[in-house]
């Protein structure tokens, strides 16, 4: 993946598609996927999460992020 800025969040794009993102706030991080590479979305369904509003980073918390990583990019 290639890091980029984009909005003025940093994106990650793999191919030149938008796999996730990070934004910053006072209290807390948004990590969210693109709307092309979303590996929560279900085939047939009306509504997927496309973000998560992260209030701290523990070790299961991180595990889960990297797993969705892994799976967007495959």
């Amino acid at each position: 993946m290639e890091p980029i800025v984009r909005w003025g969040l940093p994106f990650y794009v793999k191919d030149g598609q938008d796999v996730c993102y990070i934004k910053p706030d006072k209290e807390y991080l948004v990590f969210g996927f693109g709307e092309v590479v979303n590996p929560i979305q279900e085939e047939g369904a009306h509504m997927h999460p496309v973000a998560w509003t992260i209030t701290s980073l523990d070790e299961a918390t991180e595990a889960t992020i990297r797993g969705l990583v892994e799976k967007a990019v495959s």
